[in-house]
């Protein structure tokens, strides 16, 4: 299991966000709704790159790409148009959260 987030490692300027990602395409600051990407997979290291990816690629495309692939289980928390934040989870992540009525903390208020 792995998390990346953006969440703590960012800086402001000029109102404007910038996080720690970088995104391989443009080498700019990744500019994604992605806030935290915890990933599941068979081993460490896959679980850090898909994490590490998710941070870059943005929502829809971590969908997809998961989506593929078997033996991953995901939990995002992302941020919304309208403000605040969101989160989602692949079915087989259930077994590793806590009862549904404590994860109230990490939903939109």
């Amino acid at each position: 299991m792995a998390t990346s987030g953006n969440y703590r490692n960012f800086y402001k300027k000029d109102g404007k966000t910038y996080a720690h990602t970088i995104n391989p395409l443009t080498g700019y600051p990744a500019e994604q709704e992605i806030l935290s990407a915890t990933i599941v997979a068979p081993d460490c290291m896959t679980a850090d790159a898909l994490a590490t990816a998710a941070m870059a690629m943005g929502l829809e495309k971590t969908r997809e790409l998961i989506s593929g692939l078997p033996d991953i289980e995901y939990f995002l928390i992302y941020t919304v148009p309208k403000g605040g934040y969101r989160t989602e989870y692949s079915k087989g992540m259930l077994q590793y959260l806590p009862a549904r009525g404590t994860l109230s903390v990490l939903e939109n208020p």
